[in-house]
């Protein structure tokens, strides 16, 4: 296993990274067990889940106190999501934070979370008090890095002077969406990443399963997030199958998998630190472990620059998460609701919400 540090830090983490958002419960227990110890077993020191994964955080606690196992990982949660329908079960502000945190130390079974992650934007926040917050918990050794996740970059880089300006704690990751469907960060995100020291640690490296390959013109499927699409009526969709099409034979003249052959081409981006991968099932895991062996040839790389051209998009993910949802709160409607304390972009859905009241 090849370990990077991750941004302008001292910590490595493994290239592959177990993502912890669907199938962690107790009613898959067995099975996440068996993923987490067969992954740490082969070189995975990275762990991410969230307080709103559901029962994650728990099931990953038990997990690694069971195995014994919790000084042989980095582990990574995040805050942010909306954990109850009150004016402060949300968002970045000094109360929430340290409260979150108290939370997920309690259901990690742990005292102490090595990468604390900012999961969305909160927008009514002052940065200073989310990092003011944040290095609380530093020095306090309940956190040791912070980092973000579906952050602009203008957003990231006011994170980083202000921590600059009080000598505080700073980001060393940023966790956005990417993949050959979407290589929008490309543009922006990549370059200054790169320039001031942050690591990224994407999400979606399969685009949800499409990359997987088990989505195929005529061909119908049963399980996965796409399985009821409607190619017809779905433009997006459709165009992110024909890519697939396009891309199978490049795997298949490898004599790999197109899952593999994606999670390989993302883990050699440039300024890709770790790629997380959701491992629901261990067959998914052992998957991701094989593409770690693997680089691809620049004829190879060339001919995925062919089928998506560097910095554009197929499926817009980068839209969704991140530009989508800053735009709609700085619309004039936004700013009403603002006014009131009650609102936050959902990152999610991309739709306005209200935490429970006007």
């Amino acid at each position: 296993m090849e370990y990077r540090q991750l941004g302008k830090s001292g910590l490595r983490v493994s290239k592959l990274c177990i993502g912890t958002m669907v199938g962690f419960t107790s009613q898959n227990y067995e099975e996440a067990k068996r993923v987490i110890e067969f992954g740490i077993d082969n070189g995975i020191n990275f762990i991410d889940t969230a307080d709103c994964y559901i029962e994650s955080e728990e099931v990953v606690g038990k997990i690694l106190k069971e195995t014994g196992k919790r000084d042989k990982v980095i582990l990574a949660t995040k805050f942010g999501w909306y954990m109850g329908e009150g004016a402060n079960d949300y968002g970045a502000s000094l109360k929430h934070i340290i409260e979150s945190c108290e939370a997920s130390l309690k259901r990690l079974k742990t005292d102490y979370i090595d990468l604390y992650i900012v999961h969305v934007v909160d927008a009514n926040t002052p940065m200073e008090e989310t990092l003011y917050a944040l290095d609380k918990l530093v020095r306090d050794g309940k956190v040791r890095y912070i980092g973000t996740s579906k952050h602009p970059t203008y957003l990231i880089l006011e994170g980083i002077f202000i921590s600059e300006k009080y000598g505080w704690a700073r980001f060393i990751s940023e966790q956005p969406p990417y993949n050959i469907l979407d290589r929008s960060i490309e543009n922006e995100l990549i370059p200054m990443c790169i320039k001031y020291g942050i690591g990224i640690t994407p999400f979606f490296p399969l685009a949800a399963g499409i990359l997987s390959g088990k989505y195929r013109k005529g061909v119908k499927i049963e399980e996965g997030r796409y399985a009821k699409r409607d190619m017809e009526k779905d433009e997006k969709f459709r165009q992110s199958i024909e890519v697939v099409e396009k891309l199978i034979p490049v795997a298949e003249n490898r004599g790999i998998p197109l899952a593999e052959f994606s999670l390989a081409w993302l883990m050699d981006r440039p300024g890709i630190t770790s790629v997380i991968l959701g491992a629901r099932k261990l067959d998914y895991l052992i998957s991701g472990l094989k593409a770690c062996d693997i680089k691809l040839t620049e004829e190879e790389l060339k001919k995925v620059d062919e089928i998506v051209p560097p910095g554009t998009y197929v499926y817009p993910y980068y839209e969704e998460s991140i530009w989508r949802p800053s735009r709609m709160f700085y619309s004039s409607e936004a700013r009403r609701i603002k006014r009131t304390g009650a609102y936050i972009p959902d990152n999610k859905t991309g739709s306005d919400r209200k935490a429970g009241y006007e």
